[in-house]
């Protein structure tokens, strides 16, 4: 690894980042050039022989950990402030001073992913389903390959370069989320990457402030088909019809979704306990531990990549049938005789009323209250009140013979919309409104045998209810028994 040749010799890193200044650079015998191999912007987590590159946050600055870093065997530092006490360092390391950490990140991901020449790259992104379709894609394509996948969902102008960063030169498949909130960041990303093979999960009303509309959030969400490798392929889901526009300029692809227009159409969906089964235009059919239609769209996608790949469909088969829910994306929890369904990662339109809908179905037949509390939906700008009022006509409606929940516990000050909507449809239906979210007042309202979802977006912090949730009703993480939990399957 540390021949002159390789991507991760010190000289080939420096020139790779953009150039800048050694303020270490061991030269003679006594401190050989050491093996590196990855990079890391985390002290804590790092690894012997890796790079460390400090980069600043809201909340943190990497250059405080520096030495820790070098403690933990880093064996080269990339910084843009020069740190104190350099000559305290061990007498290998490097420590290389650039213009910006942050653009130096951006230039090694970039000038990596073109190192590796037989790795292609396989790039997803969407409004919503994005980290769950890359966990499919990973335990499909894993099979019969080896790969690499961003961890939970590192979809940024940081995660984006640090997934490409971890790849292996041996690795066939490396599998990136992308993500955006303004105009031109997926475009950005795709640049670092361009992928070989790209997913367009759906199209939904999120970051309306940053994006505009719903043709804005298409727009953006389209620019990963022009950001792909020559000769790239697509699967996009085309159920939102602003999407289709953008069609034109996929040369290579094939489109899926629930619309009769996709070459891969889901022609039937259905749940029970296990999860979803659903059928591909009316001839193949597909399990999944994951429960609701939109995770048929996700798995469809996987089905389309993985006969890209070259996957059978029983390998393709088995590689869903591994997967589980990410975590506080829709995960089902028992706890005791309460059922609590945790979906607190984020929210938009689209996947709140996805997520009530199978919900309800769920708990259609089930005894016990059937509650759900939800927070409000951010980034929507001038959409946001009509998308709270049609929360209110989500949770009302009574087709397919589902009945209303008993209780809607709506947290934040865009839920007051729903809430008064809700009040005046004089439903059947008790509704609890709230400011913020308040797990002590939460609690308060909840019983053991609830039948309970809990939703919102990333900065409602809903998580916060679901922990409380837990430890008022997981008996069993005290070691105290009970008969409804001893039954419990």
């Amino acid at each position: 690894m540390s021949a002159a040749g390789s991507f991760w010799h010190p000289d080939a890193l420096r020139a790779a980042a953009g150039g800048g200044r050694w303020l270490r650079r061991p030269v003679d015998s006594t401190a050989p050039v050491p093996d590196l191999a990855g990079l890391s912007t985390d002290s804590r987590s790092i690894k012997p022989g890796q790079v460390f590159l400090a980069l600043r946050g809201e909340n943190f600055d990497g250059h405080d950990f520096i030495h820790d870093a070098v403690r933990r065997g880093a064996g080269m530092a990339i910084l843009d402030t020069p740190p104190s006490q350099i000559d305290t360092f061990p007498p290998a390391t490097h420590i290389l001073l650039v213009d910006d950490s942050l653009k130096a990140l951006t230039r090694l991901a970039t000038a990596y992913r073109k190192s590796l020449k037989t790795t292609r790259f396989i790039a997803v992104t969407g409004s919503s389903g994005k980290t769950t379709t890359k966990q499919m894609l990973s335990a499909v394509l894993s099979r019969k390959f080896r790969i690499t996948a961003s961890p939970r969902s590192f979809n940024n102008h940081i995660g984006v370069p640090l997934t490409a960063l971890s790849a292996g030169n041996r690795d066939q498949y490396v599998i990136c989320e992308i993500g955006t909130n303004n105009p031109g960041e997926i475009a950005a990303l795709t640049s670092i990457v361009v992928p070989d093979i790209g997913v367009i999960t759906g199209i939904g009303r999120v970051h309306i402030e940053g994006l505009g509309s719903l043709e804005g959030v298409a727009n953006e969400k389209a620019a990963l088909l022009h950001g792909l490798a020559h000769g790239g392929w697509a699967a996009v889901n085309i159920d939102e019809p602003a999407v289709l526009p953008h069609l034109e300029s996929m040369e290579r692809g094939v489109t899926f979704g629930f619309s009769t227009d996709a070459d891969l159409r889901i022609t039937e969906c259905e749940m029970n306990d296990s999860g979803t089964t659903f059928a591909l235009n009316d001839r193949s059919r597909w399990n999944i531990g994951l429960h609701g239609m939109h995770h048929a769209s996700n798995a469809t996608a996987a089905v389309a990549v993985g006969r890209r790949c070259g996957l059978s469909d029983a390998e393709i088969r088995a590689g869903l049938l591994a997967v589980a829910p990410p975590a506080m994306r829709f995960v089902r929890h028992l706890l005791g005789s309460l059922e609590l369904f945790d979906d607190s990662y984020n929210a938009n339109p689209e996947s709140m009323k996805a997520s009530i809908r199978t919900f309800r179905q769920l708990t259609s037949n089930r005894s016990g209250r059937v509650v759900v509390i939800l927070g409000d939906m951010l980034e929507l700008g001038s959409l946001s009140e009509a998308a709270h009022l049609e929360l209110a006509e989500e949770l009302s409606d009574c087709s397919q013979s589902i009945a209303p929940p008993h209780l809607a516990i709506l947290i934040g000050p865009n839920m007051r919309h729903a809430a008064a909507s809700l009040h005046d449809r004089d439903e059947a239906l008790s509704v609890v409104h709230m400011e913020s979210a308040s797990p002590p007042d939460v609690l308060d309202l909840l019983q053991a045998t609830d039948r309970i979802l809990v939703k919102g977006s990333r900065g409602m912090r809903l998580e916060r209810v679901v922990d409380a949730i837990m430890a008022r009703f997981d008996s069993t993480r005290y070691g105290i028994e009970t008969p409804e939990a001893a039954t419990q399957p």
